[in-house]
């Protein structure tokens, strides 16, 4: 028995050395394995554990260059819609005035008159006489009224009359603004100025009666059920007043002078 146990002893202690004679000789990290292929001139690989592509980075976008947003495209005119004309009698001191409104409801700048009225805005024009004579004197005015009301707050006893006008329309309410730079008091007064005006823009037509506004003011009154109140006209500033010079392909404008106003 006892032979037994020695022999046994003496064979479990030959394992054991060999045991602890291949843990010597064994590299006791990863790190030195990678150390002895970098001494032989082969290259460390890369971390197994954080993989990398070179072709699809993964840093983030740099938020301070955005792409560009595509411009919207331009909406197509409707040559059906171009404006709103409305025609405007309102007592101003001791006889109404009558004039013609006009809101721009496309894209784009149009043209009345003589005047460029930009997208979003409106023009108002008329004739004038007595109230500009110490300035630039008798003729088409624009945005006088849209000035003068926009200034005072005066736009009493208001009778007016509506209708979206195309470009064909306005094209022709152009044609006849710059074809007649006239004003007196009996015929070519701003009653016969403004009626022919909605009449050239397609609106029910309205007799150019003139001698007094009052005559065509009544006419409005009378003849359509149409006719309303106070329209909501926009403000106009002071270099926006402009004084029509000339007639047809030769008008132009300039801004009314202050004693105009």
């Amino acid at each position: 028995m006892k032979k037994s146990l020695a022999l046994f002893l003496t064979v479990l202690t030959v394992f054991l050395c060999f045991g602890v004679c291949a843990r010597a000789g064994a590299p006791e990290t990863d790190e030195a394995v990678f150390e002895g292929i970098a001494a032989q001139g082969a290259d460390i690989p890369e971390d197994p554990e954080n993989p990398t592509d070179p072709e699809n980075p993964t840093d983030p976008e740099d938020p301070t260059d955005p792409e560009e947003p595509e411009p919207e495209p331009e909406k197509p005119d409707d040559p059906s819609r171009y404006a709103e004309m409305y025609l405007v009698s309102y007592w101003n001191v001791a006889s109404p005035h009558v004039f013609i409104y006009f809101e721009n409801i496309t894209d784009h700048d149009i043209t009345v008159g003589a005047y460029t009225c930009p997208k979003g805005g409106a023009v108002s024009v008329a004739t004038l006489g007595l109230s500009v004579a110490d300035g630039d004197g008798a003729g088409i005015y624009y945005n006088m009224e849209l000035y003068r009301i926009g200034k005072t707050g005066t736009y009493p006893l208001v009778v007016s009359l509506h209708r979206t006008v195309s470009k064909a329309d306005l094209e022709n309410v152009t044609k006849f603004i710059l074809s007649n730079n006239r004003w007196d008091f009996f015929i070519f007064n701003c009653g016969w100025f403004a009626a022919k005006c909605w009449n050239a823009g397609g609106g029910a037509y309205l007799v150019p009666i003139t001698v007094f506004p009052s005559i065509l003011r009544l006419e409005m009154l009378l003849h359509f059920r149409s006719s309303s109140g106070k329209v909501p006209l926009l403000k106009a500033e002071r270099d926006q007043v402009m004084r029509q010079l000339g007639e047809g392909s030769g008008a132009r404008l300039k801004v009314a002078d202050d004693k105009s106003l």
